[in-house]
């Protein structure tokens, strides 16, 4: 059905599209608010930023798995200085692992595909 080197790929994608989804959640707390439907629309896309960089980043990765790697790994690793002294170890441990997680399935990808 697929390949050797498509598995490791097809994993690495699927992975980032859940984690995409996931990030959808966030954008679930603007409906709390008492505010204008306008302010509710400009919220809900400043929300779904993350969703649609990440989305850009499995498009990326899928193209060219190691520069998709590096992405992921540099997004993660930034995330994790910038926030270390501000966020509990959970925060990033739910944002910042999934993309290091991709980062390595990006490079067992390029690896299988070489």
């Amino acid at each position: 059905m697929f390949s050797r080197a498509n598995k490791w790929l097809i994993a690495a994608t699927g992975t980032g599209i859940f984690y995409a989804l996931a990030l959808l959640i966030f954008a679930g707390d603007v409906f709390n608010k008492d505010q204008s439907i306008s302010q509710t629309v400009f919220d809900v896309g400043l929300h779904l930023v993350p969703t649609v960089v990440v989305l850009l980043f499995v498009f990326v990765g899928y193209k060219k798995p190691l520069i998709g790697a590096a992405i992921c790994l540099v997004s993660g690793l930034i995330y994790i200085i910038t926030g270390w002294a501000n966020l509990h170890w959970t925060a990033h441990v739910v944002i910042a692992g999934p993309l290091l997680v991709l980062s390595m399935l990006y490079i067992m990808a390029y690896k299988s595909i070489k």
